[in-house]
């Protein structure tokens, strides 16, 4: 297999390269708190490229390393149904398809049941969250009704764009949304974050920081601090500069990178 060419600046949610600002660790806490304290259901929600997939891909790597827990990803809430999600999620758990909704859930059910007395932790995270419908929230919704009488059984975060908080702000969905602890919304980075960011990946790849302090207040102002922009305006330019045998990134090229990058 050809071994992919990878850059400081790349975009794949690659936890390993993953800065943590302030925010994110903020955002961690609380999803861990969550977790360890069984209050079953949290969210992490920010516009597309905010970084909310590395983050959920960290916390997943930290869980599925522990003895003691049982951590599943689902990288995509994209499914046919409810039923679909109900199979899918008990699936990832290793529990074979049944006849019915009612049926796959008693199922899920009883394997919960099972791993709460033999002391482990299960914990299910649903990245791009956002694409849930009604009748699949009211499936997380149910979840949050398995529980002994100290705790949920499942521990659930879900993360997703911002679409799905104007989905839980609706009326009907009260009740889910009243089951949700402690949710985190992403913000861009600041000024000062972006620079940390972009210096922590060059440290990462053992490259010489192309960034000046001018170049670097022009990424801001073409990105407006989203970590994905940023890295992709800085991927291209990076390209484009070793391409022109050049040792740090000018204002002229990354206005002509931000064009090429731009549909």
């Amino acid at each position: 297999m050809r071994k992919r060419k990878e850059t400081p600046f790349s975009t794949s949610p690659n936890p390993a390269q993953l800065y943590l600002t302030p925010g994110l660790k903020a955002a961690i806490h609380k999803v861990k708190y969550t977790i360890e304290n069984h209050r079953g259901l949290t969210a992490i929600l920010g516009d597309v490229g905010m970084g909310k997939s590395s983050l959920l891909r960290l916390i997943f790597n930290d869980y599925a390393a522990q003895e003691d827990v049982e951590a599943r990803l689902i990288p995509t809430a994209s499914f046919p149904s409810d039923f679909g999600l109900v199979k899918a999620i008990s699936g990832s758990y290793g529990i074979g398809p049944k006849k019915s909704r009612y049926e796959q859930e008693q199922a899920f059910n009883a394997y919960l049941v099972k791993q709460y007395e033999e002391g482990k932790l299960v914990v299910l995270l649903i990245d791009e969250s956002q694409l849930l419908s009604t009748k699949m929230l009211e499936v997380i919704r149910t979840l949050m009704n398995f529980e002994s009488d100290e705790s949920k059984l499942i521990q659930i975060v879900l993360a997703g764009q911002i679409e799905l908080r104007d989905k839980l702000l609706e009326p009907s969905k009260k009740a889910i949304r009243s089951r949700i602890f402690a949710p985190s919304i992403l913000q861009p980075l600041t000024l000062s974050e972006t620079g940390a960011m972009l210096e922590f990946r060059c440290e990462r790849a053992e490259v010489a920081s192309p960034i000046t302090e001018e170049t670097l207040t022009k990424i801001y102002d073409l990105t407006a601090g989203v970590p994905r922009d940023v890295l992709r305006l800085c991927d291209l330019a990076y390209d484009l500069m070793k391409l022109n045998d050049e040792k740090v990134f000018t204002v002229e090229l990354l206005e002509f990178a931000i064009k090429e990058a731009d549909l």
